[in-house]
């Protein structure tokens, strides 16, 4: 039964990797048992997840920023 629980550093890893590929059917389902049970790891997932987002919607250097940084002034 131990393939099926993965401890938490197994599930942070599985976590991790599933942000840079496809995890198989077994691996998914290893993350849910795991998240179900443990309250810690499904703050780690969906602090992943968050950071995944706000990375996501950083333009980066190739692109400008739609609104410029630091507080608004007005004249």
């Amino acid at each position: 039964m131990s393939w099926l629980m993965p401890d938490c550093k197994e599930t942070h890893r599985l976590v991790a990797e599933g942000m840079d590929r496809s995890l198989r059917p077994v691996e998914r389902m290893r993350i849910r048992v795991h998240l179900w049970m443990c309250a810690s790891c499904t703050n780690f997932s969906g602090q992943m997840e968050m950071l995944r987002s706000a990375i996501r919607k950083y333009p980066g250097p190739d692109r400008p920023c739609k609104h410029p940084a630091g507080p608004r002034v007005e004249p």
